[in-house]
Order: structure tokens, then C-alpha cells, then sequence
């Protein structure tokens, strides 16, 4: 395993497999579909609607030649501009995946780690003291055999001497047990309590702001639209069009965040109604509804939830 792999490798490569099972073609209709191109799907923003003039540019007016644009001219980018044929929070939500599994980085050398779905606690164990995550691995110790989690700071013959200690997977499923049943007998006044501090907090974004930014930005972006292929390049418009996409950017992500926790807490809520009585055994699925990161310390864990609760469970 490399440091080089890209950190949406696993997403890609899952799609990948996905769409040639089901026999889908590509743009050139081959069965045959390449990272590059799944990539390039994931990211591309025309398929919101949205445009992003000058990602090339003319470099020889005569024979017509165009380069990538790497910072060479301004680029512009267009919201609205034609019909879409995909809702942006499903294309937001893609960005945010991408996003968060390449931060798996290490504690303090920033180095990529691969993400990995097999177990629902992959990427999701994180070290205390260097910040690095934990790597499961199968233990042979004189013919005993044993599954461990392990910080890969101190796995890797190149990575810092973490002082990490090593858990064991089940001592991990017995500590993921006591936090879900903990916040089974305290749903009743944690959660309501959160839900509430979010609903009034999503009232401090108010739409208003949101429609008169992009009553200006619609406005300039027609003008903007209407330079691009004449001589006025529209530089101050275009970073006029960029403040206020970044503003209302801002606004947009406060509310989202803060309606994707409400969201959040009403699963677990759901969740935790629906569970007849508390948990004796671990599930996978269990996890990767609930739990958002465990932190591994000396003597204790803390395990947070999807919904921004934090319990501490000691040994």
C-alpha cells in the first residue's frame, strides 16, 4: 500500500466496477469505463448546471491553438447557466465524500492514507497523540491468533515513534456497544435538546440574503457572459461575480451544515426509537449509521456520533 494512491481511489474503483456489472457505456460507447472519466464525472460541475468559462485559452490567435487555462487568464464561474440533470445536494454530497476521505492524512507529516470501506471502522479510528488513523491487522503471536487496530504512525518503519497503544478488535466492539446504549438510555434529553439548538440556529441564515445575492450575481453574469468572446475581459466583473459567489458560498454552507446535523439527529432518534432494548453484540451496520470518529487515548475512547453527540467511555 502506497501513500501515492489517490485518496478517492476506492469510491472510483467501486463505481467503476459497478457501471461495467451493469453493463452501462461510456460517452464513446465502450463497455470499458477509466478512472479519468469517473473522475472527471464526479467533479464536473456542468452536469448542475453551472459553467466554468475559460478552462482554456488562446495562446496562438493564427493557428488557433488553446491550452489548459493553469492560472494563465482569470476563470469565471457561471451558476445557472443551463438546465441540469442533477440535483446540486447529490453533487454536493459527492464533494463532500471526495473531501473527507482525502484528509485522511497523518497526524503531523500530512502524508495521504488510502481509504478503505471493508470494515465500518476503517478511517473512522483516529490516534490521540499523533492525529494518525488506525490500521486493522491480523496478529500471529506464538500460533495465538488475534485481530488488532494499530496506529499506522507507529505501523510504518518510516513514521514517527508514536507511543499508541494497540487495541484489540474486540475490546473496540465492546466500547462501540457501551457508547450506542449510552445514548439509547439518554435519548430522551440529549437529543430533543440538540435538534432544538440547531432549529433556531438555522433561523440566524435567512433566505433573503441568499436571494438577493443571487439576484446581483444573475445580472453580472449575464454581462459576464455577454464579454467573454469580445475584448473587454471582464476581470473586475468577473471578481466582482467571485465575492459574491464566496459570500453566498458561506451562507449556503452554514445553513447546509446546519441542516445536515438537524437531519443527522433525527436519524439517530429514529434509530435509537426503533431499537426494542439495548445492545448486546456488534453490528456493523450499526456503525456506519451512527458513528462519525473514535479517538483512542491512553486509558479511555471518545466515540462521536454522526448527530455531534461525544461520549467518553473509560477502561
Amino acid at each position: 500500500m502506497t501513500n501515492e494512491t489517490s485518496p478517492c481511489h476506492a469510491l472510483v474503483m467501486q463505481i467503476k466496477r459497478s457501471l461495467e456489472a451493469d453493463g452501462i457505456l461510456n460517452g464513446a460507447g465502450n463497455a470499458k469505463w477509466h478512472e479519468s472519466n469517473i473522475k472527471q464525472i464526479l467533479r464536473n460541475e456542468k452536469y448542475i448546471g453551472d459553467a466554468l468559462l475559460q478552462k482554456t485559452y488562446t495562446v496562438d490567435i493564427l493557428e488557433k491553438k488553446r491550452e489548459a487555462n493553469k492560472g494563465q487568464v482569470p476563470k469565471y464561474y457561471v451558476e445557472d447557466s443551463h438546465e441540469a440533470i442533477i440535483p446540486k445536494d447529490i453533487f454536493l454530497k459527492v464533494q463532500e465524500e471526495i473531501a473527507r476521505r482525502a484528509n485522511l492524512t497523518k497526524g503531523t507529516t500530512k502524508r495521504k492514507r488510502i481509504y478503505s470501506g471493508r470494515y465500518a471502522l476503517s478511517g473512522m479510528i483516529f490516534c490521540a497523540h499523533c492525529g494518525d488513523i488506525f490500521r486493522r491487522i491480523k496478529w500471529n503471536n506464538r500460533g495465538c491468533k488475534s485481530t488488532v487496530w494499530r496506529c499506522v504512525s507507529r505501523v510504518e518503519k518510516d513514521g514517527p515513534n508514536c507511543p499508541a497503544r494497540t487495541v484489540y478488535e474486540e475490546l473496540l466492539h465492546e466500547v462501540v456497544i457501551k457508547a450506542i446504549n449510552e445514548a439509547f438510555r439518554e435519548k430522551e434529553t440529549i437529543l430533543p435538546l440538540l435538534r432544538e439548538n440547531i432549529e433556531s440556529s438555522l433561523e440566524e441564515v435567512t433566505l433573503s440574503q441568499i436571494v438577493a445575492i443571487d439576484e446581483q450575481m444573475k445580472s453580472m453574469q449575464q454581462e459576464l457572459l455577454a464579454t467573454v468572446n469580445s475584448k473587454n475581459t471582464g476581470d473586475e466583473l468577473g471578481m466582482e461575480i467571485r465575492r459574491l459567489r464566496d459570500e453566498k458560498q458561506t451562507l449556503q454552507n452554514e445553513q447546509a451544515s446546519r441542516q445536515d446535523l438537524k437531519t443527522r439527529i433525527d436519524e439517530m432518534m429514529r434509530f435509537l426509537n426503533d431499537l426494542p432494548c439495548e445492545l448486546t453484540e456488534y453490528e456493523e451496520d450499526y456503525v456506519r449509521t451512527l458513528l462519525e470518529k473514535i479517538t483512542v487515548y491512553d486509558d479511555h475512547f471518545i466515540i462521536e456520533f454522526k448527530s455531534g453527540i461525544e461520549i467518553q467511555i473509560d477502561e
